[in-house]
Order: C-alpha cells, then sequence, then structure tokens
C-alpha cells in the first residue's frame, strides 16, 4: 500500500481486508509518501517505483504480491475533474501493474470524507462526537474541506487526523463498512469496486 501520509494508508489498512472478496492477504505499507495526483509527467515512473518496491517486499519475505493499493487525497469535490483524473490514473496503473491487481484511492475531498459515510464509529472513538444529520444526508464526495468540517462540527475533543485510523477501525469492528455504505461519496464506491474485482487470496 502506498500513499500520501501515514494516518490515511493506517486507514485503508482496516478498510482494505474488509472490501476484500475472501481472506486478505497481510497489508504492508510502503513508508516512502507519494504525490500521485500532481505527479504529471513523472506519473510512469513513480508507479513502477512503486511496483518495484512492492515486488522487493514480497520477494524478500519470500510471498506472492497480491496487489497494490495506491491512496491520494483528491483535494477537490468529484465533479468531472475528478472523472478525467481517475481514468487517468487507473489507465497508467493498469500499463505499469499489467497482471496484477491494484486499486486507486482517490479520496474526495480527502480521507475524511470516506469515514463520514460512518456515523455511528465517531462515538465510538469519543462518546461526544456525533454528526449531524444533514452531513449523513448529503453528497460527501461534493463536500470540501472534510477534515476541517470535522473539526468543525464534529463536537469535542477536537477532530484530529491522528483520529483517523481508529474511525475506521470502529467502523470495521461495528460491521458498517460495505462496498454500498448507505451515505453518499462517489470516490469510496470506485475504490470499492476496484478492491471486489481482486481474486479471492487462495
Amino acid at each position: 500500500m502506498a500513499g500520501e501520509g501515514d494516518y490515511d494508508r493506517k486507514v485503508l489498512q482496516h478498510l482494505v481486508p474488509a472490501l476484500h472478496p475472501g481472506e486478505c492477504p497481510e497489508v504492508r505499507m510502503l513508508r516512502k509518501p507519494i504525490r500521485l495526483a500532481r505527479a504529471q509527467s513523472k506519473l510512469h515512473p513513480r508507479l513502477q517505483e512503486i511496483k518495484n518496491h512492492a515486488a522487493g517486499l514480497a520477494s524478500k519475505d519470500e510471498a506472492e504480491l497480491a496487489g497494490i493499493v495506491i491512496h491520494a487525497d483528491l483535494d477537490g469535490v468529484a465533479d468531472d475533474s475528478y472523472v478525467t483524473l481517475r481514468r487517468r490514473l487507473r489507465e497508467e496503473m493498469n500499463s505499469v501493474f499489467k497482471d496484477t491487481p491494484s486499486a486507486l484511492a482517490l479520496a474526495a475531498f480527502e480521507i475524511e470524507g470516506w469515514l463520514m459515510l460512518f456515523p455511528d464509529a465517531f462515538p465510538k472513538v469519543r462518546p461526544r462526537w456525533k454528526m449531524r444529520e444533514e452531513d449523513c444526508r448529503r453528497d460527501l464526495a461534493r463536500l470540501a474541506k472534510a477534515k476541517e468540517h470535522l473539526m468543525k462540527n464534529l463536537g469535542q475533543p477536537t477532530y484530529r487526523e491522528s483520529d483517523a485510523p481508529k474511525v475506521m477501525e470502529e467502523a470495521v469492528r461495528g460491521g458498517h463498512v460495505s462496498h454500498t455504505p448507505t451515505g453518499n461519496n462517489r470516490s469510496y464506491v470506485d475504490f470499492a469496486k476496484d478492491i471486489a474485482a481482486w481474486r479471492e487470496a487462495t
């Protein structure tokens, strides 16, 4: 798993096994942060570097590389530009990774927009946390600056980025995670579809 920051990667470390079709292999994190969505002309070599690093880890452990997950915050809402960027990244990933399954977590606006799909997880982390009813019904893929929104509206103590992995852990533990959650965030559903396409681990 490669991504922009430790907390986001830890969120996905909880999420991927919950979405994986069958028994999920061990999820290993590549420590070097990437800025894939901004790579532009350097996209192909950056993806090749990720593939080489992942293959090297698997070889060192005498294991099979089951797949590669890449996270990038969109830092924007899921409008037409999201569709274009995701298509471009996926095409390049398919070209570089070839027969290795892959999934793109291009989170709109950022990973907190995915956490908000699971409102019941927040009070499990902090009892006084509660999402507003109107936030449970909104299109979270079009919510700008979701992290700041949580910091302002979730309650006390103030939400911090370091809380994100625990929120997803509680969402998984509580059985709230699915490929089609009751909330609405297109970027999450697109990622879940990527994972659903992977073969079951044998």
